[in-house]
């Protein structure tokens, strides 16, 4: 083995561990440095209404339905009508929604979450686990346990909603 080719080993070697050294002292603070759960786990959080906690652990019907909306996100606003349309919608249809409006300042984060009602969730350091961006749909089961992921809308649709566009949106998810 030449000079250089134990040089680069080293070199290596000594990357991996100071990596593994920061992974673990950061593990030991509690950081989670893996990919999102695949659950929402023992997660609450308030609503705009100021009533008690609401955990995403957990769901009142086999399936709910969360969707995640930011306030500086275009997409997220355009998608606005969609979103209150849909949660009565699939209400009729025994799926629960939860919306939630993060990841932004808490005033903004306070003031979009009103215009969806006292019962939208606020998480405005955006503590909720997303695999990509905003807006994200994401379909559990009844423990919480996260079925599906989907970032971004099928299409933009301004009011009035067509029924075909919510039954489209949740064939898409694999809500009906």
């Amino acid at each position: 083995m030449k000079k250089s080719d134990r040089s680069q080993w080293a070199v290596l070697i000594g990357a991996a561990v100071v990596l593994g050294g920061l992974f673990v002292a950061a593990r030991q603070r509690g950081a989670n440095l893996l990919p999102a759960r695949s659950g929402f786990g023992e997660m609450s959080l308030p609503t705009v209404g100021g009533g008690e906690a609401a955990s995403l652990s957990s769901c009142p019907t086999a399936r709910c339905l969360t969707v995640y909306l930011a306030p500086w996100c275009g997409v997220c606003r355009a998608s606005t009508d969609l979103v209150k349309a849909l949660r009565p919608w699939l209400a009729e249809r025994g799926i629960a929604t939860r919306i939630v409006i993060g990841r932004d300042r808490p005033a903004e984060v306070r003031d979009y979450a009103s215009s969806f009602g006292p019962d939208t969730l606020m998480d405005p350091e955006g503590t909720v686990p997303l695999k990509g961006g905003v807006p994200q749909f994401l379909v559990s089961n009844g423990e919480g346990a996260i079925l599906r992921s989907q970032p971004g809308v099928l299409r933009i649709v301004s009011p009035p909603i067509p029924e075909s566009e919510l039954e489209a949106l949740s064939r898409a998810l694999g809500l009906i």
